[in-house]
């Protein structure tokens, strides 16, 4: 792998310098409230200190200093549900059979992704193997430049469940306790179950997988260690189980119900919607035959159900499922837009990417006040307007250091002739 050193100009500045920001306005704490400051200084990876614009701004000769010229800073963006070892090929899980070299350039490229979209958090939900594991301890240990990986190893299924090709196929509860032991022990941070079939895979979506003796034996061991746990679930009877047995938040659910959403607010659980994984989702593509026909099916009913679900006031951390099918890492801003469509406003919809992420992906990331970390992105526009503001940040800092946006590009550039390829 390549060390944050050897990369050299990937990031701006020295390791461990002092990183100052002037003249900007912060969208800061827990309701992102507009504060203009002359200064926002950063040390050691955490933000120290806030000055007001006008008054003294004190530096010192080793700060590296970035003048914003009155644009905003937010929190770095979190992606609450991607597939950080697929590349959005049309027959994505193809990608899975690539060779292991590939593979691991897949999650350095996505994480370069990631960054240059202002992404500087994520939660990987699944692999078919334990390749993501390792790239996230690598980010972890600042061996390698990439976004915060919160990631859940092999996911959890049922014999001819959804994902039972690359997942870990579990039956009976005893099997599933050796199932989530097997991913913690592996190095993961968060447990993902599949309670009920999928769109993407062969199947009913709308089956029910998992018994409810299962999920609950998966939830007790992830919650003894510590870890919470993700449910992919598309219907109520589904996420109700899901629900019942004590998961943290529900994955999709496209075919949820009013009464589906009003037992969600009720147990305080949070959604990850990830609707606009269907977007791109078309025949002639490449995509297989039953997938587009599943997701033609399921367009309209799942854009309803997020409407559904903002309506009933259910806690929502945005989410992509980035890296299936033409649905490449880095498409956030486009699920933000769909919020906005289904009821939301800008503010609120930014809120599910940074504020109300924050507690999907821990480490305190996704707010801006002093003693959080410095992940943090620059756009000229308010994105608490407008969350297209977000496209194309000016700058991205990750750890309290600034991204090489060029570079980054660049680089990205040549990882895609192999990718593709």
């Amino acid at each position: 792998m390549v060390s944050a050193e050897a990369l050299g100009s990937a990031q701006l500045g020295e390791p461990g310098q002092p990183l100052v920001l002037t003249n900007g306005i912060a969208l800061v704490g827990s309701e992102l409230e507009h504060r203009e400051f002359g200064m926002l200084r950063i040390v050691a990876g955490q933000i120290e200190s806030f000055g007001p614009r006008g008054g003294a701004t004190r530096t010192h000769s080793d700060d590296l200093i970035l003048d914003l010229e009155g644009a905003f800073v937010v929190p770095g963006l979190i992606d609450s549900h991607v597939h950080f070892d697929l590349a959005g090929h049309p027959a994505a899980y193809e990608h899975y059979d690539a060779s292991v070299l590939l593979r691991s350039l897949t999650c350095f490229h996505n994480g370069l992704a990631a960054l240059r979209n202002g992404i500087t958090s994520v939660r990987d939900l699944g692999s078919a193997d334990h390749t993501v594991l390792d790239y996230a301890s690598l980010v972890r240990r600042d061996l390698l430049i990439g976004p915060r990986v919160i990631a859940a190893g092999r996911p959890i299924t049922v014999s001819d469940g959804h994902f039972s090709q690359y997942a870990r196929v579990a039956n009976g509860p005893s099997d599933v306790r050796d199932a989530v032991r097997e991913q913690i022990a592996a190095g993961a941070r968060v447990i993902k179950l599949m309670a009920t079939g999928g769109i993407s895979t062969s199947g009913n979506p709308e089956s029910i997988q998992l018994t409810p003796e299962e999920l609950a034996a998966a939830v007790t061991e992830a919650h003894q260690a510590g870890l919470q746990v993700a449910a992919h679930a598309h219907t109520h009877a589904g996420v109700v189980a899901a629900l019942s047995a004590g998961v943290d938040s529900i994955e999709h659910a496209a075919f949820g119900d009013d009464a589906t959403f009003e037992v969600m607010a009720s147990h305080h659980a949070t959604l990850v919607p990830t609707v606009s994984a269907l977007n791109n989702v078309l025949p002639g593509r490449g995509i297989p035959a039953e997938t587009v026909r599943k997701s033609l099916e399921a367009r309209e009913p799942y854009l309803q159900s997020v409407r559904k679900a903002v309506s009933a006031g259910v806690h929502i951390a945005a989410g992509t499922d980035a890296g299936t099918a033409l649905n490449p890492i880095g498409g956030l801003v486009d699920e933000l837009a769909m919020y906005c469509d289904a009821g939301m406003t800008a503010l609120q919809a930014l809120a599910t990417a940074t504020t109300g992420a924050s507690g999907l992906i821990g480490g305190r990331a996704g707010i801006i006040e002093p003693g959080r970390p410095a992940d943090l992105m620059v756009v000229a526009g308010d994105p608490s307007a407008d969350v297209t503001a977000l496209r194309r940040p000016l700058h991205v800092v990750r750890r309290g250091r600034v991204i090489d946006l060029a570079w980054a590009d660049r680089t990205m550039s040549e990882l895609s002739r192999a990718l593709v390829g």
